[in-house]
């Protein structure tokens, strides 16, 4: 197409014929096309063949033609490499991930160690506290086993005590009798009461209340118990028939006292006996009463034979010149055998005679 004025093409316009079959026009460009297609195609096959035979080589397949593949061997070195290269950096990665993790361990176990150190860390107070704790310990182990030997050692002594005692009171020959006036006897003679005393003559009233003594000196070694009063002394009794008829009234008046004083000390050291025994209340009693009721003679052979004793409470406690008045009291009542008849020989000698004899009972 050209111009009208100055007759020139402003652009070619070509037919379609010409653009078709022309060989300088578009066939050859298709041509062009066609082979760089087909040859684009041949490269892609060739290079899928080059990759399928490097992955092969990576994932250790067999290649399936027979022919060396160069370019395959060397993509195969190259992916190897590669992945090498990316496990290893994937190794580092890891590794120094596993660094960071045991340093955060460590430091946090070291933190861990250093506050349990801390709490396990005993101050002084917790240490004085442990080894009172550890004395205490031992301390009551050590009581513990001294009270079971203390017990061991106890049922011992207690059954020592038992076996002694019964052999004193065989010795002794303790004996209860069917009689009113002399109902018990102690070695072959009549204990003395505050009832009888005025029907025996002196040498046997003084011979009750010594063995009697004795026996309760006997009894308190036994017990490991000191007596309120140690053991009386009477006279011989050969001396004591001969002397009788010739005292006057004061001195018999005299020994009525000593005797007096004698039973008095003996039934203190009974009733302090039968208290340690647990055989009369350790609480004040009534002396008196008890007097009343059960006689020397009786609370004698109670406690001899650790039999109880009935008692009677009181408010006060009793002193020595109480209980002596008591005894006196009980004797001056019994003094009324001394004026009849039938009376034996008295502490003040009435009706006295060195004829008297006390024969063994049985």
């Amino acid at each position: 197409m050209q111009c009208s004025i100055c007759h020139k093409s402003g652009r070619p316009m070509y037919c379609a014929h010409c653009m078709s079959s022309s060989p300088h026009m578009l066939l050859k460009l298709k041509l062009d096309l066609l082979i760089l297609r087909e040859t684009n195609g041949h490269l892609k096959s060739r290079v899928e063949d080059i990759l399928e035979y490097g992955l092969g080589q990576i994932a250790g397949k067999e290649p399936k033609s027979a022919s060396t593949n160069v370019e395959g061997d060397i993509l195969g070195r190259r992916l190897r490499k590669l992945d090498s290269v990316i496990l290893r950096r994937k190794n580092n990665r890891v590794k120094y991930r596993i660094s960071q993790l045991n340093r955060r361990i460590y430091e946090k176990r070291h933190r861990i160690e250093a506050l349990r150190s801390k709490l396990q860390l005993p101050s002084k107070i917790g240490i004085h506290e442990k080894e009172l704790k550890a004395k205490r310990e031992s301390q009551e182990l050590t009581i513990s086993e001294g009270k079971q030997q203390l017990t061991q050692i106890r049922k011992v002594l207690l059954k020592s005590q038992l076996s002694k005692i019964r052999s004193l009171v065989e010795w002794f020959v303790i004996r209860k009798r069917e009689s009113y006036e002399f109902p018990y006897t102690l070695a072959f003679q009549p204990i003395v009461s505050l009832r009888n005393v005025y029907k025996l003559p002196s040498s046997v009233v003084w011979g009750s209340i010594s063995t009697m003594s004795r026996y309760l000196k006997l009894f308190a070694e036994i017990l490991f118990f000191t007596l309120p009063h140690n053991e009386l002394v009477a006279p011989n009794a050969p001396e004591l028939e001969l002397e009788v008829s010739a005292k006057t009234a004061d001195e018999s008046s005299s020994d009525e006292n000593t005797i007096v004083d004698h039973l008095t000390k003996i039934f203190i050291n009974i009733i302090q006996i039968s208290r340690h025994l647990n055989l009369i209340s350790k609480d004040p009693i009534d002396l008196a009463w008890m007097l009343d009721q059960n006689d020397l003679d009786t609370l004698f052979y109670n406690m001899a034979m650790r039999l109880e004793t009935k008692s009677k409470p009181v408010f006060h406690h009793w002193t020595y010149p109480q209980i002596l008045a008591v005894v006196s009291e009980a004797l001056q009542l019994s003094s009324v055998y001394a004026t009849s008849p039938v009376s034996r020989q008295t502490l003040t000698g009435t009706k006295a005679n060195n004829n008297d004899r006390w024969y063994v009972v049985r």
